[in-house]
């Protein structure tokens, strides 16, 4: 009995051992992350640890989304990675990147990334050192072991881009909160796209996420969403994500690839799926695709605005606009250099605000 007994607990020892060893195979040969030769587009995915809600949902500014989506701008303009499409949800975030194809970089190009990655005070410090440099007789040499760290995160590289924005938002975030460990829950997914219907799919899908899980009735009334502040800030870089995505020539005008991106949103919200069901309903899509043809109104892409119009300080017309110039100047000592902007996409001459609304480079 006692031999049966011992030869039981021998067992259980090898057993566990066993599970131990199958759960670390599994870790260190997880599947290795598929990646292009040349230029590529991908989706990632990544949530935060214990489905923590972090990013707020509710509409207003949220200081976590504003911090991540700095930093995802920061390390996209350093690296070289474009970001095409993003939405932060409560616990995870989207994003839909164009990975170009590596090409050589001269000096001033690198020290322009270098400035957007790591701010003005370090690229004025690498160009003291270069100028020493160039007195000196290997000075070429010198030049390159200085920039090759920096010439390394400028490879276009996924991984490495993914790895900064996420730890050094975690840094940050645990910092503000004063708490302890990891943030994220796991590595960061990604699926390598086809260009074409692939992409125009899997933007789509980004932009009406808010919409599926009832955060809004239409994806550009949703603050934290690619496509809402495409709408609001129409700059050349969201234009051209829109015109990518939906493979039009470069011949296209602003406003078709608004208007055809808005028709894509719609026609791909009305199908469903197992899990999802439409995003809009029949008439909804109807009205947008067919009667609309996708164009939004002034009223309605002023509507969408005023989300981002806090950023300008004052807004009115050009005349009002001056006059508060005038007393930022005269009364509280503001010495900037500043004069009023035209909001041009909203009609000539229609609103103007003190400085540029926000609007993010990302590569």
């Amino acid at each position: 009995m006692a031999r049966g007994q011992a030869k039981y607990e021998a067992l259980k020892k090898y057993y566990y051992f066993f599970i131990i060893c199958c759960v670390i195979l599994a870790f260190v040969m997880r599947f290795p992350r598929v990646k292009a030769q040349g230029r590529s587009f991908y989706h990632c995915i990544s949530r935060f640890v214990h489905g923590l809600y972090i990013f707020g949902t509710s509409g207003g500014r949220c200081a976590e989304a504003e911090d991540f989506l700095s930093l995802m701008r920061r390390w996209a303009a350093l690296t070289g990675i474009r970001i095409r499409k993003y939405v932060l949800m409560a616990n995870h975030f989207h994003i839909m990147c164009e990975v170009p194809e590596p090409k050589p970089l001269t000096q001033n190009e690198m020290l322009e990334r270098i400035e957007a990655g790591y701010g003005l005070e370090r690229v004025q410090t690498l160009r003291e050192q270069l100028a020493r440099f160039a007195q000196q007789p290997d000075g070429l040499e010198q030049s390159k072991r200085l920039l090759d760290p920096y010439r390394q995160q400028m490879k276009s590289d996924l991984s490495f881009f993914m790895k900064q924005l996420k730890g050094c938002f975690a840094q940050q975030y645990n910092r503000r909160h004063k708490r302890h460990g990891t943030l994220w829950s796991e590595r960061f997914k990604s699926v390598l796209l086809e260009g074409g219907p692939a992409v125009a799919a899997i933007a789509a899908y980004i932009d009406l996420n808010p919409v599926r899980a009832g955060l809004c009735e239409d994806p550009k009334d949703y603050r934290y969403c690619d496509y809402a502040e495409a709408i609001a800030k129409e700059s050349a870089t969201d234009l051209e994500a829109m015109r990518i995505i939906l493979n039009l020539p470069e011949s296209a005008s602003p406003e078709e690839v608004q208007r055809e991106y808005r028709k894509l949103l719609y026609l791909k919200g009305a199908s469903g799926s197992e899990n999802n069901p439409p995003a809009f309903d029949f008439a909804k899509v109807q009205k947008v695709v067919e009667q609309e043809k996708g164009e939004l109104s002034l009223g309605e892409r002023l509507r969408c605005k005023i989300r981002y119009l806090s950023d300008g300080v004052i807004l009115g017309s050009r005349a009002f606009v001056e006059f508060h110039c005038q007393r930022l100047k005269e009364k509280l000592g503001y010495k900037r250099q500043s004069v009023p902007i035209a909001l041009e996409n909203l009609g000539p001459g229609a609103l103007w605000v003190f400085r540029k609304l926000r609007v993010g480079k990302f590569g």
